[in-house]
């Protein structure tokens, strides 16, 4: 069988729902794309992992480890103010 979709401008396709189902595609998925000798493109399709997205992460360290009560004290200050809001 075979399927199509359209190649927008900024060459975005949307993937037929067959397909997506067919290869066990979800919407954190990664997809590859292997071109072959001939030309054609072979599409396989992996699920995001947690590890998959690591390097998207920011690599800044805070310049101390934050203590509990740096943290007691972050949260009071959010409710104080989110308290102050919600009565203006």
């Amino acid at each position: 069988m075979t399927y199509s979709s359209k190649l927008t401008a900024k060459n975005q396709t949307t993937l037929p729902k067959a397909i997506a189902t067919l290869l066990g595609a979800k919407s954190s998925s990664i997809l590859a794309y292997e071109v072959m000798d001939d030309r054609s493109v072979r599409l396989t399709a992996k699920s995001a992992s947690f590890a998959d997205h690591l390097d998207s992460f920011p690599k800044k360290k805070p310049k101390r480890a934050l203590t509990i009560d740096d943290l007691k004290t972050a949260v009071a200050k959010g409710a104080a103010r989110k308290f102050k809001k919600s009565t203006q």
